[in-house]
């Protein structure tokens, strides 16, 4: 190991250990030792022909210590601790998916490339069997240079006992990724299924193993069966995520600050025309600030007013609050965002943090004019 490779692997593994000495208040250092314990377990490190790549496991088993200690540290009321515990789920797919944090330091001079990652990354089970993923972010999908991180996402998985398998570390082979925590619940199950040591132990036929699958409630099959609903696609192999996107339908014209709609008598036996209710004259850095405050303070309806009539057709309000109410976005803009402008757009920009990884999200806001007012283009 060359002393460049030394130095890059001490600057990662002290500014790991460097996130993990956050000051602790006494009542809060048991949930947080839980936490980091678990992490320790489930953290798994290699070593490539000129990079370094270490895989994080995020399991269930790890959401309440955690969210307990940073509930303690960041002093949060029951509801912010609520919010928080949905919004950690959420971005790590808790009981839904199978998520790690892949991250590779390249350390040479040509990039890492691990392309295509929905070939070259598997989960491999405890039978054997070689699991695709089922979404990861597009980062990680191309010519790797410096430090670079992101989820990958797979099917989820019972028993907890699998490893990652990656290829394109090392050139025509495929790099392991066992963990301690897969490992201790291997050692488990296998404990379980031993006789009892005796002199006296009657000898007992083998039992096949029989796995009964209870319903969560008694289904009740319809006289005329329909088809089954297709869910709205949340994978995708390629490593994007599309959201779904509602088909248009009419919902109420938005409301106007602090203005109430003009009064409007059309005339007998003739077709009624809605009109716009007044909007007051604000242009895009005036809208701007306000639609952000109302994401943080949870606003759905008054963000939903700064929408243009366009927007106001292609979603309604009930699909808008759930799509701009999810993830992380609005939970990192509580700690701050930076603004920058172009062509009369504006780019807002967080610090989102998943445990001790800090990545940047953009979301890029268009505006649109009507009636002499900048509004929100959805």
């Amino acid at each position: 190991m060359n002393l460049f490779k030394s130095g890059v692997l001490a600057f990662v593994l002290v500014s790991f250990a460097v996130s993990l000495s956050m000051e602790a208040s006494p009542s809060c250092t048991g949930d947080r030792d839980a936490a980091l314990r678990i992490l320790d377990d489930w953290t798994s490190i290699r070593w490539g022909v000129d990079n370094l790549a270490w895989v994080v496991h995020y399991p269930e088993e790890l959401v309440e210590p955690w969210i307990n200690y940073e509930a303690e540290k960041l002093r949060l009321g029951p509801e912010q601790i609520d919010e928080y515990r949905k919004s950690f789920t959420d971005e790590l797919r808790i009981g839904s998916a199978t998520a790690i944090m892949l991250s590779i330091q390249a350390l040479g001079p040509e990039p890492v490339n691990i392309s295509p990652l929905a070939k070259n990354i598997v989960l491999i089970d405890s039978a054997g069997r070689r699991i695709s993923p089922i979404v990861f972010e597009k980062r990680l999908d191309g010519p790797l240079i410096g430090l670079v991180q992101g989820f990958v996402f797979f099917p989820l998985q019972s028993d907890g006992n699998f490893k990652i398998g990656l290829s394109g570390l090392i050139p025509d082979s495929e790099t392991q990724f066992t963990f301690r925590g897969s490992e201790a619940k291997s050692a488990i199950a296998t404990t379980a299924v031993q006789p009892a040591a005796g002199r006296n132990q009657q000898w007992k036929a083998p039992q096949k193993e029989v796995v009964v699958r209870i319903p969560t409630k008694k289904p009740t099959p319809p006289k005329d069966p329909a088809p089954p609903e297709q869910e709205a696609p949340d994978y995708s192999t390629e490593g994007e995520v599309f959201q779904p996107t509602a088909p248009p339908q009419a919902t109420p014209l938005p409301d106007a600050f602090d203005a109430e709609p003009p009064e409007v008598n059309p005339p007998a036996l003739e077709e009624t025309v809605p009109t716009e209710p007044t909007l007051p004259p604000l242009d895009e850095r005036q809208v701007l600030p306000i639609y952000l405050k109302a994401w943080i303070d949870g606003d759905a309806d008054k963000m939903y007013s700064l929408l243009s009539a366009e927007s106001q057709r292609r979603i309604s309000r009930e699909l808008f609050a759930k799509e701009a109410m999810s993830g992380g976005f609005r939970s990192a803009l509580r700690a701050g965002y930076k603004v920058s402008w172009a062509d009369g757009s504006a780019r807002v920009t967080v610090a989102k943090k998943v445990l001790f990884v800090r990545t940047l999200e953009t979301k890029q806001i268009d505006f649109v004019q009507e009636n002499g007012s900048a509004r929100v283009s959805w």
